[in-house]
């Protein structure tokens, strides 16, 4: 009996291979049974494939770690994953409007933009929110996306303007704008480093020279989609752009252009009901595009092969107005009922969790979202919300289990 093994006699390496089956939990348990287990478990090489393993805190790509201010450290990673997981947050109302809108949000480095009617709001999220006004804007902004210091909007006089984010005074000036680049509303706008481009209610894309040149009234060129655009997006290469309809015209609801010979490309192939309109979409990847629409179905496109690998239905049956990604895993998409939010693991086949982010009795649209590792933020039509997973004494509010007992 004298040459029995006790489990903290054990050499190190032995030790770091038996906790690397453990669960989070039980290493935090362990690390509280003497000193030496605390040592080993504190060290990183034990939590480097725990934290590449979690959806949302994963932190893979470099352009989802941009808006992740600031990053996770790897211990820290599981926890806030759980919390994402089964519903341990809290809700805060960032700001508000006493009239309805259809707002839009985009997440950066250290600012959350909001459009609220015809103003644009930078909330300042490193400094008490602190918050920045665009003046001066005659009409409602439909769509922006925020490059390189520049704002790009679409508005609902069919006028595209620009602003940039000054250094000196960190304020939000007018740079220029193109008043009458669509007959109606602008619904969708992207930029790559050659080109803006811009979509419209009147069935059309326009192409315009980039920011930073002069920029004229005269579009580089036009594609004629005969059907009302509800959404675009440029690839990360900028080799093509996928625009999405509303899917009540002659041709599909989603088609891909070069955006050197501005042709069309003939490679998807599927079925689509009418009326299957796109809402959103975002590239994970240049040969990885997800959208979301009308049809209630968030789909995954290989550009490969032209086909839609894999599709996943929301779980109350809404229509998806928005999404966004990690551009690994994890997406999350915005829906048509009670400002709900469904977190989804492309690992999955199955939605991960959802959350409510309206206030009261309330119903909206959850028009738009974005999140970063720690955070979740939604615009309802009145109010602009954060959801924050990073704390440790959060109530839990697993609607999942809700849903699930509702279809028994």
């Amino acid at each position: 009996m004298a040459n029995v093994w006790r489990l903290d006699t054990l050499p190190s390496d032995v030790l770091i291979i038996i906790f690397d089956y453990c669960h989070a939990f039980d290493l935090v348990r362990l690390s509280e049974v003497c000193t030496r287990f605390r040592d080993i478990i504190r060290e990183e090489i034990l939590w480097i494939k725990k934290s590449n393993q979690p959806i949302v805190t994963n932190q893979t790509s470099s352009k989802f770690c941009e808006r992740c201010n600031p990053l996770l450290c790897l211990r820290k990673k599981w926890h806030v994953s759980y919390n994402w997981e089964y519903g341990r947050y809290e809700k805060k109302v960032l700001y508000w409007k006493k009239m309805k809108l259809m707002p839009w949000i985009q997440l950066t480095n250290d600012i959350l933009w909001w459009s609220a009617g015809n103003r644009l709001y930078g909330f300042k999220l490193n400094e008490n929110n602190r918050v920045l006004v665009t003046d001066n804007i005659t009409s409602d902004i439909c769509k922006f996306v925020v490059r390189n210091e520049c704002i790009i909007a679409g508005h609902r006089d069919g006028s595209v303007q620009f602003w940039v984010k000054s250094r000196s005074n960190e304020s939000i000036d007018f740079y220029c704008s193109i008043d009458r680049a669509h007959t109606c509303d602008v619904n969708a706008v992207d930029e790559t480093s050659k080109a803006i481009i811009s979509g419209s209610g009147d069935g059309t894309v326009k192409v315009w020279g980039p920011v930073g040149q002069r920029i004229l009234n005269v579009p580089l060129t036009t594609l004629n989609i005969e059907d009302r655009v509800w959404s675009l997006s440029a690839d990360p290469t900028s080799a093509k752009i996928a625009v999405g309809s509303a899917g009540i015209g002659n041709g599909p609801p989603l088609r891909i252009f070069d955006l050197e010979c501005y042709s069309q490309s003939d490679m998807l192939k599927h079925y689509w009901r009418r009326g299957a309109g796109i809402l959103d979409m975002v590239w994970d990847s240049p040969q990885v595009l997800l959208t979301c629409g009308y049809d209630t179905y968030v789909r995954k496109w290989d550009m490969r092969t032209g086909t839609c690998v894999c599709a996943w239905p929301d779980p109350t049956d809404a229509s998806l107005y928005c999404i966004s990604s990690d551009y690994q895993y994890t997406m999350i998409t915005g829906t048509q009922f009670n400002g709900k939010a469904v977190l989804w693991d492309q690992r999955q086949r199955n939605y991960v969790q959802f959350y409510f982010l309206n206030i009261g009795r309330t119903s909206s649209p959850l028009y738009s979202v974005d999140f970063d590792s720690s955070h979740l933020y939604g615009a309802t039509d009145q109010h602009l919300i954060q959801l924050t997973f990073s704390g440790y004494s959060y109530t839990q509010i697993n609607y999942k289990d809700i849903l699930t007992y509702a279809y028994i």
